[in-house]
């Protein structure tokens, strides 16, 4: 029987066991308070600057600002590429909770088209989320007010000031100037990320896109205070962007014109060049199309018009297609004849209706572009009157060696202008290529076909100005140049881009250069010459060279059975070549005009117009380039005038701007235009930046108050 315990012990044991809990307790506070005063004593003392570091950067945001792209020019200082102001619809990713629906509400509200959602889709993938990404980079007006009654719901959304490039002569130069588009995500991954920040346009063609790096500049930022909704309350500091270089051209304006418009309703291309210095004056690819339509993205209905357009007008005729040459390849052929000793001038070779190859068994008979042949031809007729059955032997007797070695000296099957990305170097066929590309021997017909410019050959309108005017030189060339000078617009410096020579050619007897260009003279000047109905009256000299380029051939031996109908696209294209004045060259002009046929003179009607407006037009046109002046370059100081200035009409009112101000809001506010504003505060561009606290001067007639922004 087991013992009882006593109420006592009981008792004890109880108090025993209270004790231990309540020293437990004690102790587990202890351990809880000193935690908590050594983790306090962490966060004020140790850890002090870092927490203080984070408190100040959740109020201080940096905003870049993208930098002005440089401006182009035509040669005489005319704006082919500028920038004008407008305001896009840009959001901050970090301010944003709930993208998915704020982009919802944003479509609904303004209508936004899907194309722009995933353009915005893919930079937001590429962009820092503290960076604003455009939505939509060109608001209407009415845009702009429908998101500024409803801005209070889109945290994280802005409205903002940028420049839009705009071509103000639309298709004019965009054969060599090219456009602009909105950046990608592809083109963003390819540069420097941190100074494209804020950049809507990259880019994409020819000039705009080849000094992309020059144009662009450099991006500056504006550092704001901001409260938690993520608005500018203060600016802390600014750092201005550098804007990209301005490119003054080679370009002329006026002659561009006249080209482009010699070539309505044609399809070809046209290169003006100065021969003394490689300046390009002219370039033109017709049909043409208008830029504009790239900046901001184009419509996929447009775009699909452009592509499967049968003229095909996003295809650079003048520096990418390559054309058989036809009879234009004879002057640089009579050139290596004179020099391999191959003919004299003097020395005149039967030219009947069609050539036999020697030894031949098929005894195939290769045509004259006339049933009845020349008869006795020396090398001035055979150039005259563009004799194909003179050139057939020349170039039999030449070889194909001989022949690729004269035609690559006057840079045929070579890049005209390296400078330039994109450009075309046509074919200079050999034997070796036949081999390689078609897996065939080179046959003597193919060496007879090209003394004429036909078979393998392809030259570009770029490549044969090129070489027309090494001709007129005598041998000494220039590579083609589209730039004429770099301008600073920070600096202030206008820096000329050199002529840049080529190797000289040289010959065994100087002579043979007059004795080509005699010919060449004789096209133009002679009753007999191919281009003489085109150039009757012409006051001045003028050396060149037709040529026709057959596309489809027949197995007739009636010459003129080319004649039968052919379908348009399948019809002889017509080229001219020319250089002006003979005795002190200043201008080349080489023309192409697809699918004329047969008919001849389509390509010289529009070299004579260039040359008219040319030499009506030389001394404008050819300005030194010390007397050039840019409506950005600095202006000194007006003089002071007797009578003060009147100012505007209305009352001055000095504006504080404050957070969330535009150009665009207050010149609605007060009655005025943003290019008012503009002029009276002396901003650069309507998409400078304003500060907030920046005081700015208004002249209205609308009574308000003065000291603060509405």
């Amino acid at each position: 029987m087991s013992k009882r315990r006593s109420p006592v012990a009981d008792a004890r044991q109880q108090r025993r066991i209270f004790s231990f809990r309540v020293v437990v307790l004690a102790a587990l506070v202890f351990v809880m308070l000193g935690g908590a005063v050594y983790r306090l004593a962490e966060l004020q003392v140790l850890e002090h600057r870092s927490y203080a570091l984070a408190a100040h950067d959740n109020r201080v945001r940096i905003d870049p600002v993208p930098p002005p792209r440089g401006l182009i020019y035509s040669r005489n200082g005319i704006l082919l590429a500028e920038n004008v102001p407008s305001y896009a619809l840009v959001i901050v990713p970090d301010d944003v909770h709930h993208m998915a629906q704020t982009l919802q509400a944003l479509t609904r509200l303004l209508n936004i088209a899907p194309t722009d959602l995933k353009h915005f889709t893919q930079l937001l993938h590429r962009t820092p989320p503290y960076r604003a990404v455009p939505l939509l980079t060109e608001l209407t007006p009415k845009q702009i007010a429908k998101f500024a009654v409803e801005r209070y719901r889109f945290a994280g959304v802005h409205v903002q000031a940028h420049l839009v490039r705009r071509y103000p002569y639309r298709g004019l130069t965009t054969d060599s100037v090219g456009y602009v588009g909105r950046i990608n995500a592809t083109e963003l991954s390819k540069v420097n990320a941190n100074n494209y920040a804020g950049t809507d346009y990259f880019g994409k063609s020819w000039l705009e896109a080849d000094y992309e790096p020059q144009l662009h500049g450099t991006a500056g930022y504006v550092v704001h205070r901001v409260n938690a909704g993520g608005q500018p309350l203060e600016t802390l500091q600014r750092h201005l962007p550098v804007p990209g270089q301005d490119i003054v051209l080679t370009l002329d304006k006026g002659l561009q014109e006249v080209a482009q418009k010699a070539m309505r309703g044609k399809l070809g291309a046209v290169v003006v060049l100065n021969p003394r210095n490689g300046a390009i004056l002219a370039l033109v690819s017709s049909p043409t199309f208008d830029p504009n339509w790239f900046v901001n993205g184009i419509s996929e209905k447009r775009y699909l018009s452009l592509l499967n357009n049968p003229a095909k007008p996003l295809w650079n005729r003048a520096l990418q297609a390559g054309y058989a040459p036809g009879s234009t390849i004879k002057p640089y052929i009579a050139v290596g004849a004179l020099q391999d000793g191959v003919v004299t001038a003097k020395e005149k070779i039967f030219a009947g209706p069609y050539y036999v190859l020697p030894h031949d068994p098929t005894k195939h008979k290769f045509w004259d572009w006339t049933p009845y042949g020349a008869g006795m031809t020396d090398l001035k007729k055979a150039i005259e009157e563009s004799v194909d059955t003179y050139f057939y032997p020349v170039a039999v007797k030449m070889g194909i060696t001989r022949l690729d070695r004269t035609l690559a000296k006057f840079g045929f099957g070579k890049d005209p202008m390296p400078s330039l990305n994109g450009v075309a170097s046509g074919l200079l066929p050999s034997p070796a290529w036949k081999r390689r590309a078609l897996g065939q021997s080179w046959y003597p017909g193919d060496t007879v076909v090209m003394g004429i410019g036909q078979g393998y050959l392809q030259i570009t309108p770029l490549q044969l100005a090129k070489a027309v005017s090494i001709i007129a030189m005598h041998g000494q060339g220039f590579v083609p140049r589209l730039v004429r000078a770099w301008y600073d617009p920070t600096t202030h410096a206008l820096r000329p881009n050199p002529p840049r020579p080529l190797p000289t050619i040289r010959l065994r007897d100087p002579k043979y250069w007059s004795d080509v260009i005699a010919g060449m003279h004789a096209v133009t000047a002679s009753p007999n010459g191919t281009a003489y109905p085109s150039f009757i009256g012409f006051p001045h000299t003028v050396a060149g060279k037709t040529g026709t380029a057959q596309l489809f051939s027949t197995p007739h031996t009636n010459p003129f059975a080319r004649q039968a109908p052919v379908p348009y696209n399948l019809r002889d294209n017509n080229l001219f070549e020319a250089f002006t004045p003979i005795d002190h060259p200043q201008l080349a002009v080489v023309v192409v005009v697809e699918h004329t046929g047969v008919r001849i003179g389509a390509a010289s009607r529009v070299a004579r117009k260039i040359m008219t407006y040319w030499y009506a037009h030389r001394a404008q046109i050819d300005r030194p380039l010390h007397q050039l002046k840019l409506h950005t370059q600095a202006k000194p100081p007006a003089k002071q005038s007797a009578k003060p200035t009147p100012h505007p009409p209305g009352h001055q009112v000095m504006v504080t701007i404050r957070a969330g101000d535009t150009l665009w809001q207050l010149a609605h506010h007060y009655g005025v235009t943003v290019k008012q504003l503009v002029k009276w505060n002396h901003f650069v561009n309507a998409g400078q930046p304003l500060s907030i606290g920046q005081q700015i001067v208004v002249w209205t007639q609308l009574p308000v108050s003065k000291g603060k922004a509405p």
